[in-house]
């Protein structure tokens, strides 16, 4: 065994290990926030206007997670509240959650996540009142 023979085997455990490197990285799954990126970024400014619309409310849409799902509660307004919500979840997009909301009289809403493993979430809602748009988006940890 000499020199050259070392240099060789050193070489050839190199190519094998970068070759393992693209291997695992192919198998590796990368979730986007959104498939559509580029055109939720060019509607910002409507998003914009929806958080303030939202921040000039004199009550806030109360998030509440409990065993098997998510108490939504939103502020009593003259007209009734329409629109989606949406259990996002950045590490893995397979459980994310989208619901049309229907609240009931009193603007309460559960929405059911017992099929949804224990984890960090974001609650994302797109609703609409009296013609007016908002957008609340919460931290949400479900176990």
């Amino acid at each position: 065994m000499n020199w050259g023979h070392g240099i060789a085997i050193f070489f050839a455990c190199f190519v094998g290990f970068i070759l393992f490197l693209v291997v695992k990285s192919h198998q590796q799954n990368i979730d986007l926030v959104t498939e559509n990126y580029y055109e939720q970024e060019l509607q910002y400014q409507q998003q914009i206007t929806k958080i303030e619309n939202t921040q000039k409310l004199a009550e806030k849409v109360k998030i509440i997670s409990e065993k098997g799902g998510v108490q939504l509660q939103f502020p009593q307004l003259p007209a009734p509240v329409k629109g989606q919500v949406q259990v996002f979840r950045p590490s893995d997009a397979r459980f994310d959650l989208v619901k049309d909301l229907a609240p009931d009289s009193l603007n309460h809403q559960l929405i059911a996540t017992s099929a949804l493993p224990a984890g960090y979430y974001r609650i994302k809602i797109n609703w609409q009142s009296g013609g007016k748009d908002y957008y609340t988006d919460e931290a949400l940890h479900l176990y």
